[in-house]
């Protein structure tokens, strides 16, 4: 992962400008280019203050040009993100000690999203959707008896990661569903859906979820299946 395009994602720039000195040393500047006839000195250094003001304008309008050209787009962010799922699922199996063959119940599913609780930066892109520098993958296979569940968080801003592994009997499984939530991060309110999996004891797993439709057509797949494992007893 590129940690310098991710992190210029979060990079505020600032913006600020401060015309007013800026306006006095052109205005004094120009005052005192007025009395070149008298003291051509004057005029000369007054040309030379005016000069600075403009200079100083310029030369910060130029900078936030250049800062905001080098932030990389929404799109850009997402991209580089996502090339790290990249070969997870072999991980995943590997962390499981499974073999493809044991869980062919039905295709893998997989759910990630941007994680927004203790996330240490945040940011609301052109298209109204939240994101921050930490990141949830999770990946379920189905064998006959079980679900086993892979979960891979990661930072996007440096090289920070985590994984763990889970089990659960079909038997045991209540619902998958999708909900809503939201949280405050930053001073901000921030609205999300997440992916939840509950067992008789609780809600034991729930990722947040970037992609919405796909999550759907993956939760009428599991419901399906939990559905026939149920039915067999």
């Amino acid at each position: 992962m590129d940690y310098e395009l991710t992190k210029r994602y979060f990079k505020v720039v600032d913006e600020y400008i401060n015309y007013k000195s800026c306006a006095i040393m052109i205005g004094v500047g120009a005052l005192l280019f007025l009395s070149i006839a008298k003291v051509p000195a004057m005029g000369i250094f007054g040309l030379i203050i005016a000069g600075i003001g403009v200079f100083r304008i310029v030369s910060k309008k130029n900078k936030i040009s250049s800062e905001k050209a080098s932030i990389p787009s929404d799109e850009e962010y997402d991209n580089e993100v996502v090339k790290n799922l990249n070969n997870l699922k072999s991980k995943a199996l590997n962390a499981l000690g499974l073999d493809a063959d044991e869980v062919k119940e039905i295709e893998p599913i997989s759910f990630d999203g941007y994680v927004y609780k203790n996330a240490s930066n945040a940011k609301k892109g052109k298209d109204d959707l939240w994101r921050t520098n930490k990141y949830e993958y999770v990946i379920l296979f189905f064998s006959e008896h079980e679900v086993h569940c892979y979960t891979y968080n990661f930072d996007t801003t440096a090289d920070k990661k985590t994984e763990a592994t889970d089990v659960y009997f079909y038997k045991d499984i209540v619902s998958v569903s999708t909900a809503s939530d939201s949280t405050k991060l930053l001073g901000q309110n921030i609205d999300y859906e997440y992916f939840k999996l509950t067992t008789a004891g609780g809600t034991a797993l729930s990722v947040s979820l970037r992609d919405t439709s796909n999550a759907q057509r993956s939760i009428n797949a599991m419901r399906t299946l939990l559905k026939a494992k149920k039915q067999q007893g």
